[in-house]
């Protein structure tokens, strides 16, 4: 959820592995107070170093963390376009 163009609250469903898990919460914790236009340009990296790293097998669990926050912020920024065109 965004008020003033500033995420105010991010939360994920997971029934995924626990490096999914990890970086679902990180990426909504990176998310967390930023606008949402800085939440589109986080990146696997940025995931990655806030978690100190994963195994190569497991680094996938960031891009997908970092897929899905980018998807609901486009999504969020759909909604609130609509709100202000009704």
């Amino acid at each position: 959820m965004a008020r003033h163009d500033k995420v105010d609250r991010v939360s994920f469903i997971t029934d995924g592995c626990g490096s999914s898990i990890a970086c679902g919460s990180i990426a909504t914790t990176l998310a967390e107070g930023r606008c949402i236009e800085d939440v589109l340009d986080l990146r696997q990296q940025d995931v990655l170093d806030a978690l100190g790293g994963l195994p190569p097998g497991l680094e996938h669990c960031a891009l997908l963390a970092v897929h899905t926050l980018r998807e609901a912020s486009e999504d969020c920024m759909r909604r609130q376009i609509r709100r202000t065109n009704t």
